[in-house]
């Protein structure tokens, strides 16, 4: 994922859309989290060649599938060709070359969505990726996928108060969790799934039934 305070403006790609604003709705973090989650998830991270959705696109995306206890369950990532420039590979380290051959958002946009369905979407900063699929889906002729979501961003605000950051570096290491690779989608969802476990077990800790070996 990109921050602004990383980025100057960057070039416009050929195509310019106005992406729908309702691209997974969020919930309100403080009342989701009251109750122990119900659906899996499906933790969701993009690189991309810049801020705007309406201008730039999505380079590479990557789905971690959790269990509602934030158990991993499975992931998939694959690069997309943008059909234009990679945009700030000083950031992402994703070059032209890599994206040769790469498929089109529209060549998998369907197997997206069926990774994305029955789960609770999760991603750290959920605008920005909500942002650009929604103008991919777009772009692809495609309705945008309507489910639930969580930004992780947001719940570590209620459950790290008093943290000094909330980047996902920031919030992964104050939960003690490797952060390797940063900025690669594959690499940054895997941290963002683990962040999301470690506030699930915080919230909701295991009892002491949970942990016996008979009930």
């Amino acid at each position: 994922m990109l921050w602004r305070s990383q980025l100057s403006d960057s070039p416009s790609s050929v195509q310019s859309v106005s992406p729908s604003i309702s691209a997974f709705p969020s919930v309100n973090v403080r009342e989701w989290s009251t109750q122990p989650p119900s659906l899996p998830f499906a933790v969701l991270d993009v690189e991309t060649t810049g801020l705007s959705p309406a201008k730039d696109r999505i380079i590479e995306i990557a789905v971690v599938r959790c269990a509602p206890d934030g158990s991993f369950l499975d992931e998939w990532s694959t690069l997309v060709n943008p059909g234009r420039d990679p945009g700030p590979t000083h950031i992402h380290g994703i070059t032209a070359s890599d994206l040769e051959g790469a498929p089109s958002f529209e060549d998998i946009a369907e197997e997206l969505r069926e990774r994305l369905a029955g789960s609770m979407v999760a991603a750290h900063n959920l605008s920005f990726d909500a942002g650009f699929l929604a103008a991919e889906f777009q772009r692809a002729g495609s309705t945008t996928p309507d489910q639930p979501a969580v930004c992780t961003l947001q719940l570590a605000r209620h459950v790290l108060k008093g943290n000094e950051g909330y980047s996902l570096a920031a919030c992964a290491a104050a939960l003690g969790i490797d952060h390797p690779n940063a900025h690669r989608a594959l690499a940054d969802t895997r941290v963002t799934a683990s962040v999301l476990a470690a506030m699930i077990t915080l919230l909701h800790p295991p009892s002491d039934q949970d942990a016996l070996p008979f009930g």
